[in-house]
């Protein structure tokens, strides 16, 4: 892998740009790409090789910075690399389909699927009255139908200080599995809500004062995540639609008359990286209109090209407005019908 890291050397500002971080390439003080904040991250690229300081990631290279970002394993960001450098493009996505079978585990790496199992047995299915689904209806989402989204009324929060892990309290979340499509689970996603307003939480680190995400992944093991997504409803006449949110997801099914069952593949790269199902012949996707650069439809076309050689119908839907998604789109049309 020397090799490759020399290759990249000097080349990690179009490498990086690639994946939608371009914003946050320079060697000053600001957010990071990959866990918020407002100023703990810096990008000095010492010696062209994409090095990165983060106050609560840690330090490391570009490589690095890609496995932070995607959560995924060295030899997944390396393809990423190698596939930017050998294309010349800014598209880093693969167009290949994934391997149809589960990822192996790295070796000497923790799994951690009882702990997620664990948390999925302790929350509990939607029910109208479920905080969960007040926190959706708040987002003026409806659900018309059962997503396979649960609800966890204390799921513990942690955040990092100094580099040694910190316990925040214990919060209610919504909470959704991250799946192969065979079904066997490689993580959870986590949306910590608002005691009583059932509002996103609202939450500031208690020493530096900068605010903490309030959606979160837990994952088996490292680089687990590649090809699954959270299957929000099963897959019925060989359809399936999918998207990158969870809750664009449950937007697009409401807004789009005869919309599929559909999956929340959770980032482009998710996206761009779905293992597709063997037993669909028809599939929707759902891009986000990303600006300035149009990461999602390049997920979407990647995904499409790789269905299309498959044999499945394909149909790509975007929302006309920059920088909308489904549910900006289901929003305008709700408001719109009132007045």
């Amino acid at each position: 892998m020397n090799e490759l890291r020399e290759r990249a050397r000097h080349h990690w500002q179009g490498i990086l740009g690639s994946l939608g971080i371009s914003g946050s390439l320079k060697n000053k003080h600001q957010p990071c790409p990959c866990c918020g904040g407002k100023d703990r991250f810096r990008f000095d690229d010492k010696d062209g090789y994409g090095t990165f300081i983060c106050n609560q990631c840690g330090a490391g290279d570009g490589f690095k910075l890609i496995m932070n970002l995607l959560h995924c394993d060295f030899k997944h960001a390396a393809g990423i690399v190698e596939g930017y450098l050998g294309n010349g493009w800014v598209n880093a996505h693969p167009i290949a389909q994934p391997p149809a079978k589960t990822q192996e585990k790295p070796e000497k790496q923790q799994d951690k699927q009882a702990k997620l199992l664990s948390i999925l047995e302790q929350a509990k299915p939607l029910t109208a009255d479920s905080p969960a689904v007040q926190y959706l209806h708040q987002r003026e989402l409806t659900l018309p139908d059962h997503p396979q989204i649960r609800y966890h009324p204390a799921l513990p929060y942690w955040t990092h200080h100094d580099g040694e892990p910190m316990h925040m309290g214990n919060r209610p979340a919504l909470i959704a599995a991250i799946t192969t499509p065979n079904g066997e689970l490689q993580g959870i996603h986590c949306t910590y809500l608002q005691q009583g307003t059932w509002r996103k939480l609202a939450i500031v680190h208690p020493q530096t004062g900068e605010p903490l995400p309030a959606k979160k992944m837990q994952t088996r093991y490292s680089g687990a995540l590649t090809g699954a997504a959270v299957h929000l409803y099963p897959i019925q006449d060989n359809r399936l639609a999918i998207a990158e949110g969870i809750e664009t997801a449950l937007a697009a099914r409401e807004l789009l008359p005869n919309c599929p069952p559909i999956w929340a593949a959770l980032s482009a790269n998710g996206m761009a990286s779905l293992v597709l199902p063997s037993n669909i012949n028809e599939l929707w996707i759902i891009a986000d209109n990303d600006t300035p650069r149009p990461i999602g439809m390049q997920a979407a076309e990647t995904l499409a090209n790789r269905a299309i050689k498959a044999g499945i119908a394909v149909k790509l839907w975007q929302p006309e407005t920059q920088g909308w998604d489904a549910l900006d789109e289901l929003t305008r049309s709700r408001r719109n019908s009132v007045s």
